[in-house]
């Protein structure tokens, strides 16, 4: 793997990071907020649950976990069949993953900022609200490790997978190495 294939996955794994964000808010807040909506007034309770933002919090971080994990778990399937990558460069993409998802927060200041800013953080930091509803963290923590334990988790699915198939399919590998050494 060349330096620009690895750039190319990094960038489409950082535009998947911000879809996925997306469709995590989207579901956790508006689909959430709908479905309460379409409840009959007895269920009120369920209703308060669906609507809470630690409720539709966790459902993004959920979604995210999933949507990328199918995707981490299919590249470490991809990446052992092919040969084309390993760990080193997977994890230096998720390394740079959190990075780039940590580094907005470093400027948040709620005193100086006006009401769309804010609401950009918001929406930005959705999936990790449940650590700063449900546990008291502040911003950036709960930036900081919810996005890590999303991003330990796709590592470890990309490594399972990875070596899942190696140990699937060795003779595929015994071949290689054959021919290596002659």
């Amino acid at each position: 793997m060349d330096y620009s294939e690895g750039f190319k996955y990094f960038c489409f794994r950082l535009l998947l990071l911000y879809g996925t964000a997306a469709v995590g808010i989207v579901i956790g807040k508006a689909v959430f907020w709908v479905i309460a909506s379409l409840l009959p007034p007895n269920a009120e309770s369920f209703k308060l649950f669906l609507v809470d933002d630690v409720t539709g919090s966790a459902a993004a971080a959920a979604i995210m976990l999933f949507l990328l994990g199918r995707v981490f778990f299919d590249d470490g399937k991809k990446h052992a069949a092919y040969e084309s990558m390993d760990m080193i460069p997977v994890l230096i993409t998720l390394i740079l993953m959190l990075a780039a998802y940590f580094a907005p927060v470093i400027l948040y200041n709620p005193n100086d900022m006006d009401s769309i800013w804010i609401t950009f953080y918001y929406l930005l930091y959705y999936p990790c609200r449940w650590l700063m509803d449900g546990f008291g963290a502040d911003i950036k923590t709960a930036a900081a490790v919810g996005m890590a334990a999303i991003l330990a988790v796709l590592f470890a699915l990309y490594q399972f997978s990875y070596t899942r198939y190696k140990k699937k399919h060795p003779f595929i590998f015994k071949i290689d190495k054959e021919t290596a050494e002659e």
